[in-house]
């Protein structure tokens, strides 16, 4: 395994936009999935809120995307989205993925926390976030979706 971040750039761009979070999600295009938005929704968020797009690669082959920044909302760095795609799922990529943009949010902005919203059914994401030491802070985001926020101390 030799999981690294890269930029977002032409050269990558529709891979990202073509990455799922689950199979059922391969046929169609939409904003939002089951769990997360569509890196398409993410790209576009980064644009418009300065937000920093981050693609997640296993050696070359594209495996994921995240996107963070300080969100001026609610005044917390925050790691905005995360997804793998599915068929990198369960193989151990999370983890690894996680602490490479905690070091890219911390190298970045030198921020003491780092925030981020899970939906409450989304199991696998929670176990990967409180793996590498994310707790519940017990507030609730209004989203799409009621989300709970989520913080590590670094």
């Amino acid at each position: 395994m030799n999981v690294h971040l890269e930029s977002v750039t032409s050269s990558n761009f529709d891979q990202i936009i073509e990455l799922k979070s689950g199979i059922e999600q391969e046929q169609r295009m939409q904003i939002y999935e089951r769990w997360v938005g569509s890196n398409a929704f993410f790209l576009a968020v980064c644009q418009v809120y300065k937000f920093t797009p981050r693609a997640i690669y296993d050696s070359e082959t594209l495996i994921g995307f995240a996107c963070h920044g300080y969100n001026s909302e609610t005044e917390r760095f925050q790691l905005i989205s995360v997804m793998l795609g599915h068929q990198f799922q369960g193989k151990g990529y999370a983890t690894a993925s996680l602490k490479l943009i905690i070091d890219d949010m911390n190298l970045q902005y030198k921020c003491k926390e780092i925030y981020l919203t899970v939906i409450h059914d989304n199991m696998n994401a929670i176990k990967a976030y409180e793996k590498i030491g994310f707790i519940p802070t017990g507030e609730i985001e209004k989203a799409f979706h009621d989300e709970h926020v989520y913080k590590l101390i670094l």
